[in-house]
């Protein structure tokens, strides 16, 4: 894992994430990049006679903030890199994690109901749109360790991308993930028989053999929200990863948002993983 990038906003998440990626770091070897988007006031345009002064400005404002934000004992011996810049769009933060070969973005979130200038919403922006896995934290985390990690997908052919992408991180991380099953009785109930076949015919499209077989787990439920989390809670998981669509809001596996819901409604970290 050679870079971590973390979008700051200086907010109580933002150093959520900036612990997270620190215990990451220090294991790993790995560089930390500190990203803050300027954003400029409304109505504010780069022909604006004063657009230029405002911007250096607001440039040294954001790195004496950041300097104190990153004077902590914890980031002591972790090679820091701080970018400042006026970006036009959040995916841009996805263009940059490319840009910096980085291996994973970590941000904080808040959920629903807080406000933001800049996570919250935009987390899902940014995990709409990144290439590389996107850890999403809504606390403290005393201590990483994901030993016990879980994929979560409907392991139908369209989710092989994603189930590809997560190995990678969990090879970095070096971890074998339960793959999970969420089996709901309203439409989308799966016999044994058929779920051995899917399970089956998905690995060898995937891994071309059957090694993780045995990492394959079935949890019935009424929701998927409420699956993962009773798993979750019931295995001690440190970890649910799942895989989210680009092309709008909502993952493809589920229906609805259901991704966004389970970082939202968890206080478990989740990496999303883009199909």
């Amino acid at each position: 894992m050679k870079k971590i990038i973390i979008p700051v906003d200086f907010s109580e998440f933002s150093e959520y994430a900036l612990k997270a990626a620190a215990q990451l770091a220090k294991k790993h070897q790995s560089e930390i990049i500190l990203v803050h988007m300027l954003e400029m006031p409304l109505g504010y345009s780069n022909h604006d006679s004063d657009y230029g002064k405002t911007l250096v400005f607001m440039i040294k404002h954001a790195e004496k903030k950041m300097e104190a934000f990153t004077n902590q004992p914890y980031l002591k011996d972790i090679k820091i890199n701080i970018i400042i810049k006026h970006f036009t769009v959040f995916p841009e933060i996805g263009d940059l994690a490319i840009d910096q070969d980085a291996s994973l973005i970590v941000m904080g979130s808040h959920g629903a109901g807080h406000h933001s200038s800049f996570l919250g919403s935009n987390t899902e922006k940014v995990v709409r749109n990144s290439k590389i896995p996107v850890l999403i934290v809504k606390e403290e985390l005393k201590k990483i360790d994901f030993k016990n990690v879980v994929f979560v997908s409907d392991f139908k052919m369209e989710s092989i991308n994603a189930y590809l992408k997560a190995q990678e991180f969990f090879k970095l991380i070096n971890v074998k993930p339960t793959l999970l099953f969420i089996n709901k009785p309203d439409g989308g109930f799966v016999s044994t028989a058929e779920m051995k076949y899917r399970f089956e015919n998905f690995l060898m499209k995937a891994d071309g053999n059957l090694d993780n077989l045995e990492y394959f787990a079935n949890y019935d439920d009424y929701s998927v929200i409420h699956g993962v989390k009773y798993y979750a809670d019931e295995n001690n998981i440190d970890l649910i990863t799942i895989p989210t669509h680009g092309k709008s809001s909502i993952s493809k596996f589920f229906n609805q948002s259901v991704s966004l819901d389970i970082a939202n409604k968890s206080s478990y970290p989740v990496l999303t993983v883009l199909i």
